[in-house]
């Protein structure tokens, strides 16, 4: 258990570290942020590549590394939903699968913008459908979205279950927000200039509060995990319960066979309890949690 959570703690700093690499060169080398305009003709378009086509290519290089990141994220997020669930654990499928294919609008764009940058002296036409291709494809791709951040909302806003959960109520509704936000995304194929073409909206928003989203999901995924962690050291450190002997019998009678240890989780503002590590059970919700 607990090199699982260890694993869990570099799986959620394995997707930070890519997914910042991923986004500055998105921002500096791919210059995607935001795109060039939607009217553009292809003769523009294809200036506009030759003039930044090494930037773009050592982009697009760095984005074949690093923009895969979703993928560990999406898998910690369903090792902690799994917690949560009995019988068969669809919720977290739906995070694990959902947040696995939703990596790949991830993959596919700098892919074709290095595509695009590759060949300089080609059609312009056809460096026009590549860029296309590869923009629209970053911003009007809303199809998996919807399964993870529904799974998501739907665990956090059940009463919990579990000790040192990572999904409280509030982030429940935020994430309801985020995924309303995403999904403006498609409305991006009805304009080309304007609040809803690909400069507008439909980028901004789920740019913007997508990094707010996996900032805060890995703040609260890494305090969970931290709670996790202590809660599993203090019933290691109490060790087995014992049977009360005859000569005890009168204690054992109020105290039963289990010790009960109450401490504050350091770092996390939960308060918890500890039986035996097959029994774990919390004592008090989290400190300023709105369940």
């Amino acid at each position: 258990m607990s090199f699982s959570l260890r694993s869990q703690v570099a799986m959620i700093w394995w997707a930070i570290g890519f997914g910042a690499i991923f986004g500055l060169s998105f921002v500096f080398l791919l210059h995607m942020v935001p795109p060039p305009n939607a009217d553009m003709d292809s003769a523009e378009l294809q200036r506009w590549y030759e003039s930044r086509a090494g930037e773009i290519k050592i982009g697009a290089t760095i984005s074949s590394y690093t923009s895969g990141f979703m993928v560990p994220l999406f898998i910690v997020i369903g090792a902690q939903i799994r917690r949560h669930e009995q019988g068969f654990p669809v919720w977290t499928w739906a995070t694990i699968i959902g947040g696995s294919l939703t990596s790949l609008f991830l993959v596919f764009p700098p892919l074709l913008l290095g595509v695009a940058a590759f060949t300089p002296g080609r059609d312009p036409d056809a460096t026009a459908v590549i860029h296309e291709f590869a923009v629209l494809t970053l911003i009007t791709t809303d199809q998996y979205f919807v399964f993870p951040w529904i799974a998501l909302i739907v665990i956090s806003l059940r009463p919990s279950t579990v000790p040192a959960s990572p999904f409280p109520r509030w982030y429940g509704y935020f994430s309801l927000w985020m995924l309303t936000m995403v999904e403006l995304g498609a409305l991006a194929f009805n304009w080309k200039s304007g609040p809803f073409s690909w400069r507008g909206l439909p980028f901004y928003f789920p740019f913007a509060f997508f990094g707010v989203w996996i900032a805060l999901t890995a703040y609260l995924l890494l305090r969970s995990i931290a709670a996790q962690r202590a809660l599993l050291a203090l019933d290691e450190s109490i060790g087995p319960a014992k049977p009360p002997s005859d000569a005890d019998s009168d204690s054992a009678a109020i105290a039963g066979d289990e010790r009960m240890v109450t401490m504050a989780v350091p770092g996390t503002g939960w308060l918890a309890s500890s039986r035996r590590a097959e029994e774990l059970q919390p004592t008090a919700v989290e400190m300023g949690d709105s369940r």
